[in-house]
């Protein structure tokens, strides 16, 4: 069997996850499920990213130590992992657990915290072997840097922002002091042709390589550690403390086990590696510097998506627009969750929620297409055959439909576009409710030739229920409670007696959808 690795860009543990912490989960947990629909041996790694200046600052303004900080945290991605059914695979204690107390072999999913024992050790181990190759060397660095992005930004990068931080709007520090670098210049012509070849979109690695027009510039990758002492502390050099980066972005080897001798190689290199556009730039240009100068080959995808905002504007405490997935999973499901921010959020740009959009897309496409669809269909078959699913055979009126719909699906998949595959499926369920107005089953059961009305009644209900078949294969990596739920009203030998109402209407925070 195929093995397959995904990895998650792990989310800042300084504070409770909002919906866009949440679309690196959701995102890698659908293309978890469609590797393992496809026979693969899949493994997801999630986490935490636990260290830096902004936890330490925080910490410290709560009369707390860094690490009560992110222990307090844990609880609440616990419950967004939960709430997002990312225990898929194996008992949520194993994805929560220490890395030593997890089953890899078991686990579909397996999870890291930065601030891990075992994790600070190998990251120690990865600092010795990049030293072993003689890409570290010491300097002082002078420039620029933002503590709210945790990055080092070049003069012509800071002049550009008039030397605001753009995501933070707030002025880069200028900072002078001793450090470690890594000599990612060395790696400028591999570094390019990485950056071709691995990252979707497309035009975010031609941005990248518009940054390397001069060639890859050495990076920073370590802090004095009277300035930052909480992360891991440089091997042989307590004065430094490793540059945040360096300790999270190895975090999708450290999961595996890397460097120890029995470490789970047959899972690297990660096919697909997902991150939002506002890191990319660490994984396609430090990350693969960083594997070069270990030998180990390079990540095959890097699948690039924007951010979420909220009624138009970036989310942010000051505005009160955060908005945390269990306000929205408590309420509607998780699936309806999972179905807005891939079919309503283009995958490889910025997205927009708003209550009214939201309960839109649910009352409309989830409650009135697909819901309506399948109780119109199981309440026709209760009336023109007792409910008994015995006529269905291999009949298919929509044959040429679902052939497009699996073309168009598996583009869409194996391009990491999932909003155009989950729009697929939804044209496919728009499809299945033209058919029964075209083929009118109430004016066919009027037909007075019993045998003539009985084989046409087969053929229709044979084309809706083998289309309601097809539409929860293909959604089960995006709603797998839904696909669960049509398969187990049309899959079996009769439909249930009580019709599922898979997706009641509510109108918990809008008014205009009310008339529609």
């Amino acid at each position: 069997m195929t093995k397959y690795y995904l990895t998650t860009a792990i989310p800042y543990a300084n504070a409770a996850p909002h919906i866009g912490t949440a679309i690196d989960y959701l995102y890698g947990d659908i293309l978890l499920r469609y590797q393992l629909l496809r026979g693969k041996q899949a493994k997801l790694s999630i986490g935490t990213d636990e260290h830096g200046t902004k936890i330490e600052q925080k910490a410290a303004a709560s009369g707390q130590t860094p690490q009560q900080l992110v222990d307090q945290l844990q609880p609440e991605f616990q419950r967004m992992r939960q709430a997002l059914e990312l225990n898929f695979g194996a008992p949520l204690s194993q994805v929560g657990a220490e890395l030593a107390k997890q089953d890899f072999a078991t686990q579909n999913i397996v999870n890291i915290r930065t601030s891990d024992p075992l994790h600070v050790k190998r990251v120690q181990a990865i600092w010795r072997r990049l030293d072993q190759a003689g890409v570290i060397y010491k300097s002082t660095y002078q420039g620029w840097y933002c503590a709210g992005c945790e990055a080092f930004v070049t003069e012509s990068e800071a002049r550009e922002h008039d030397f605001i931080c753009p995501d933070h709007s707030k002025p880069y520090e200028k900072l002078s002091e001793d450090n470690y670098y890594l000599a990612v210049s060395k790696f400028t012509d591999q570094l390019r042709e990485f950056i071709k070849a691995t990252v979707v979109p497309e035009f975010r690695g031609k941005e990248l390589l518009e940054l390397l027009k001069d060639g890859a510039q050495d990076v920073s990758i370590s802090r004095p550690a009277d300035k930052l002492s909480w992360g891991v502390a440089v091997p042989g050099d307590p004065s430094q403390v490793m540059y945040v980066w360096v300790d999270a972005l190895s975090n999708y080897l450290t999961v595996l086990g890397y460097p120890d001798e029995k470490w789970h190689d047959d899972y690297w290199p990660a096919q697909v590696e997902i991150v939002g556009k506002d890191i990319l730039r660490f994984h396609a240009i430090i990350w693969p510097a960083m594997l070069l100068a270990l030998g180990l080959p390079l990540p095959e995808k890097l699948m690039v998506h924007g951010f979420i905002n909220v009624n138009g504007s970036k989310m942010s405490k000051s505005i009160g627009n955060v908005i945390s997935p269990l306000e929205i999973i408590d309420d509607y499901g998780v699936d309806a969750f999972r179905y807005y921010f891939t079919a309503h959020v283009p995958t490889f740009e910025d997205g927009n929620f708003s209550w009214d959009k939201f309960e839109s897309a649910y009352n409309g496409e989830l409650a009135n297409d697909l819901g309506n669809l399948l109780a119109r269909v199981i309440a026709m078959i209760r009336k023109y055959f007792g409910g008994n699913l015995s006529f269905v055979s291999d009949d298919n009126e929509l044959k040429d439909q679902a052939e497009t719909l699996l073309g168009n699906y598996k583009v869409a998949m194996d391009g990491l576009n999932l909003h155009d595959a989950v729009l697929a499926v939804m044209e496919y369920v728009h499809e299945l409710n033209q058919y029964i107005e075209r083929s009118a089953p109430w004016q066919v059961a009027k037909l007075e030739d019993k045998s003539e009305r009985q084989a046409r009644l087969d053929q229709v209900f044979s084309t809706l229920v083998n289309g309601l078949l097809l539409v929860a294969k293909y959604l089960s990596p995006f709603l797998p409670d839904t696909a669960q739920q049509l398969h187990q009203a049309v899959g079996g030998d009769s439909v249930p007696e009580t019709t599922p109402i898979i997706f009641p209407k509510k109108y918990l925070h809008s008014e205009s959808a009310k008339h529609d």
